[in-house]
């Protein structure tokens, strides 16, 4: 399991999705899962992250497991 931290760029409540910019990127920015344990609240633009991207490092196998 690999960890990445970023920050919350936009979250689709409807898909329970977001897009993120890994921390140390002024421009990249991919899209995520979102565990459905993190209340949609929580969810706003500007929140650090952190993301298990498993152990293929592939941004589709991403998804974010904490907010804060």
């Amino acid at each position: 399991m690999a960890i990445l931290r970023a920050r919350l760029v936009a979250f689709d409540a409807t898909t329970y999705t977001a897009t993120v910019r890994p921390d140390g990127s002024a421009t990249a920015v991919f899209s995520a899962a979102v565990s459905r344990a993190l209340p949609a609240a929580e969810l706003v633009p500007g929140r650090r992250l952190l993301l298990d991207i498993g152990d293929h490092h592939h941004p589709a196998d991403a998804v974010v497991i904490a907010a804060w």
